[in-house]
């Protein structure tokens, strides 16, 4: 028997998030780490925002989620996105297909991105 309704929403699969190198994982992942490099306010809420968006079904449901601010980086990359950890930076993101879906403008089709690439956070 298929799940429907709510059940299939819950067993659906979540956007899985890897990051660019071992350091960067090691930071994110490690309670230590992460309190050493951000204090406790900036470890929690890089945890936090790290369970939000691994709760995600596609990247775009971050945009329901007013504090992640999800927006497009800065750089001209029109595939990475930023995503806000409050005023301790921001996490950087791209998606982890190669090419990543795109909408008939060319930008990033971000309902179509359940895997992301850390590539870096950046501190104010």
């Amino acid at each position: 028997m298929e799940a429907v309704g709510i059940r299939k929403r819950i067993l659906r699969s979540l956007v899985e998030i890897v990051f660019e190198d071992a350091e960067l994982a090691r930071v994110c992942n490690s309670g230590p780490a992460r309190r050493g490099r951000f204090g406790h306010e900036g470890s929690t809420t890089l945890l936090r925002r790290l369970g939000q968006m691994s709760a995600a079904y596609q990247l775009a449901d971050l945009r329901h989620i007013a504090a992640a601010r999800l927006r497009p980086a800065a750089n001209g990359d029109c595939f990475t996105r930023l995503v806000s950890l409050g005023a301790h930076g921001d996490l950087v993101v791209r998606p982890r297909d190669d090419p990543p879906a795109t909408l008939d403008d060319g930008t990033l089709d971000e309902h179509a991105v359940r895997a992301v690439i850390v590539t870096a956070i950046h501190c104010p």
